[in-house]
């Protein structure tokens, strides 16, 4: 049976195709720069999906020499760690493929075809204007046989390139990156990002407001009962619950003092916070100007806001003439439109 099976390996059967080799190698203690002082990198394992090996019992120096069966494939580092106060972990993703790879605190490992285009890319992509970026990424996602290192780069580029160039990247891949497992699990939060990427866009300084209606106590609020009638209006969109919102309050309550008249006017809209909340620190903080109460997580995604505090300006007419100032950037904001020193 010996002897059939080396004669079938012989005729170049592929099932007795020899494992790539690997070896991986540096030190991961840069890592450590993201913790408090103190910190201690306790292990070290392989993710080699679905397998998990353990590399390191410990310390931050790296060296381990491997096989494995088959293509060039998403892998990662994995490093439990003892943190002040209690243990923490981490990962370092990375394509595993034939060759040395050493791992020196750069964006990507260095060693093999595919790590060291990664590596050159992440490098690259941040000096380039976004077109250049996103058109520079697409040609690489294209070619299937770099999907290992497509796979990696689409999981990191959404803050250079945008969700939504992003997802239109994803949707033109080859199915070797369309369908691998960790694409597909940020595909639902990366189409709920490009969703707000679009409508920050439309309501981006310039733009025409887009009103909204909310209904409270059996009243029905409008955001055109405000904005768009002759005067600036500052919206602040706030809950209670919300600590940075509190602490910008007096802020604005400064600004509805100085400047409201029949030139300006300032109006509170409370976001996903429950109403007796939103009224009782209307009136612990002493709110002069008005609110919109009982607003959903809707109405922030009409203006593509996904943190609060979050102030837009609007002009007269109803454009928009700045939004996402905080603290001292609220006041310069509503002199410069009102044209005071």
């Amino acid at each position: 049976m010996l002897l059939v099976a080396a004669v079938m390996c012989l005729a170049g059967n592929a099932n007795c195709q020899e494992p790539t080799k690997f070896t991986l190698k540096g030190d991961i203690g840069y890592i450590l720069k993201m913790y408090d002082n103190g910190s201690v990198i306790e292990s070290v394992a392989l993710r080699q999906y679905p397998n998990m090996k353990l590399i390191s019992n410990g310390g931050s120096e790296i060296s381990y020499y491997g096989v494995f069966d088959g293509k060039p494939q998403v892998a990662e580092l994995v490093i439990d760690l003892t943190v002040p106060g209690g243990t923490g972990s981490t990962s370092l993703a990375f394509v595993l493929e034939e060759g040395t790879i050493e791992f020196d605190g750069a964006p990507a490992p260095k060693g093999g075809r595919l790590n060291n285009a990664l590596r050159g890319l992440l490098v690259e992509l941040p000096k380039m204007k976004e077109k250049d970026a996103v058109e520079t990424i697409r040609k690489f996602v294209a070619q299937a046989d770099n999907a290992p290192a497509s796979v990696i780069l689409l999981s990191t580029v959404k803050e250079l390139i945008g969700a939504g160039n992003t997802f239109s990247i994803i949707a033109q891949a080859p199915k070797e990156v369309k369908n691998h497992w960790a694409i597909k699990s940020m595909l639902p939060q990366l189409r709920a990002d490009a969703f707000m990427e679009q409508n920050m866009k439309a309501t981006d300084s310039g733009k025409k407001f887009k009103d909204f209606t909310v209904y409270y106590k059996g009243k029905e609020q409008n955001l055109s009962d405000y904005v768009g009638k002759g005067k600036y209006v500052l919206v602040d969109f706030w809950a209670s619950w919300c600590g940075p919102c509190m602490q910008e309050i007096p802020n604005l309550i400064n600004v509805y003092k100085k400047y409201a008249g029949e030139n300006f006017d300032v109006l509170g809209v409370a976001v996903n916070d429950k109403p007796q909340n939103t009224e009782q620190a209307i009136e612990k903080l002493g709110i002069p100007y008005p609110q919109i109460i009982g607003a959903g997580g809707e109405i922030s995604a009409l203006y593509g806001i996904n943190a609060i505090p979050h102030l837009i300006l609007f002009a007269p007419d109803g454009t928009i003439v700045q939004r996402g100032m905080r603290g001292p950037q609220i006041e310069e904001a509503v002199k410069k439109a009102l044209k005071l020193k």
